[in-house]
């Protein structure tokens, strides 16, 4: 005997793997995970047009926290820190996205290493000053975080002597 919806598995899987099928609004997270696929591989264009569809649906939410930060990144890769910039500032209006403080004091440090500025110093230390207390505090770390902390550390520790001197 069939079970009698042994089909609908199949052509919900369908639908998720064909793009543009299902509102973007139905599905943040799917889109999301699409954009951080297209981000690994080197397809920038990918990653902004997914990012780009969560935050045209979910605006305001943590999704969209997480959209922007990622967004960030892919600018940040593409060569337009300005525009990575915006981007982490809107993940932090939304819910202080803490990732999004790493990827700031980044993106400060290359234009101080870059420049020389100092207040580009300054923000990069600042950025970095607050990353370090919510990683300190172990609370929610994002598997991102958690499989690299050692890693994010030591960079940490390598950009507070970068930018002291």
């Amino acid at each position: 005997m069939r079970p009698k919806h042994g089909l609908l598995p199949s052509v919900l899987l369908l639908l998720l793997l064909v793009p543009g099928t299902l509102p973007a609004q139905e599905l943040p997270r799917v889109l999301i995970q699409r954009g951080e696929r297209f981000l690994a591989m080197g397809n920038l264009d990918g990653a902004i047009a997914n990012y780009s569809r969560v935050i045209a649906c979910c605006e305001g939410t943590p999704d969209a926290a997480e959209a922007h930060n990622d967004l960030g990144v892919a600018f940040a890769r593409k060569g337009d820190p300005e525009r990575a910039v915006r981007e982490y500032e809107a993940a932090l209006a939304i819910n202080g996205y803490p990732l999004a403080l790493f990827n700031l004091g980044k993106i400060w440090r290359e234009k101080f290493e870059a420049t020389g500025d100092p207040a580009a110093r300054d923000k990069a230390a600042a950025a970095f000053q607050a990353f370090e207390k919510y990683l300190r505090a172990g609370k929610d770390l994002p598997p991102v975080v958690a499989f690299q902390q050692d890693e994010i550390e030591a960079y940490l520790r390598e950009a507070r002597s970068a930018l002291s001197r």
